[in-house]
């Protein structure tokens, strides 16, 4: 069985933080450099019509290639010109060019649409799989970035995914950056193999040990020091 969460903010959160940062004074900044142009030709605020002071965009907007941008209004913008930033890649053009070059094609082919479309058929795939394996998992994140997590041993399991999965040719985890490429033949493949590692998942939920399973250690949380 599964527990889908909604991609919406809860309880109106953006539009209150945004009232809090009105009030104070304070500059609202949103960090989009994950994701951005996954569900509009642009930021989230077009889709959930909270305005921020400045966006952070990257990742999608050069399709691979390095490129980073800042955004904001003119009357916080402004005061960059009284400021230096210095740059060891000032000339450096590839980046502009890939950004330029990114934002056409996604304009053409309507990007943010079929990757929502495509996260919307994995999140679905997803649940039918973890409910014919009687496996409980939780979605969330957006339809451009979805991603699920099992309710014990996620990390030995999200380990296990990826492991199994590499075995079986794909680079693949409990989180899923969705792309125009995720055809209907690539991921009906992807599926019935990821089908077979939840019927492992499932024979660890019934009692057998996981450490028969797993080849290696156990996955990190997150970023964190390693000495």
């Amino acid at each position: 069985m599964e527990v889908a969460r909604n991609d919406m903010p809860h309880n109106n959160f953006l539009e209150k933080v945004r009232d809090y940062a009105n009030q104070k004074d304070i500059i609202l900044i949103f960090d989009e450099c994950t994701s951005g142009f996954r569900e509009t030709f642009g930021g989230l605020h077009k889709k959930y019509s909270v305005e921020p002071d400045m966006s952070m965009f990257g990742k999608a907007l050069g399709n691979g290639y390095a490129i980073t941008s800042v955004i904001g209004k003119e009357n916080i913008m402004k005061h960059a010109e009284d400021s230096f930033i210095s740059s060891t890649f000032w000339t450096e053009r590839i980046g502009f060019a890939a950004g330029i070059a990114t934002l056409d094609a996604m304009e053409k082919y309507r990007s943010w649409e079929k990757i929502t479309q495509n996260g919307k058929k994995i999140i679905n795939k997803w649940n039918e799989i973890s409910k014919k394996s009687d496996l409980k998992i939780q979605v969330q994140g957006l339809k451009g970035i979805p991603s699920f997590s099992f309710e014990n041993k996620n990390l030995e399991y999200k380990t296990l995914i990826t492991q199994e999965m590499l075995k079986r040719g794909f680079l693949a985890t409990n989180l899923m950056f969705v792309t125009i490429l995720h055809t209907p033949e690539n991921m009906e493949d992807y599926f019935k193999n990821l089908e077979e590692v939840f019927k492992k998942i499932k024979e660890c939920e019934d009692g057998r040990p996981i450490e028969e399973f797993l080849d290696g250690p156990v996955s990190h949380s997150g970023f964190q020091r390693l000495n």
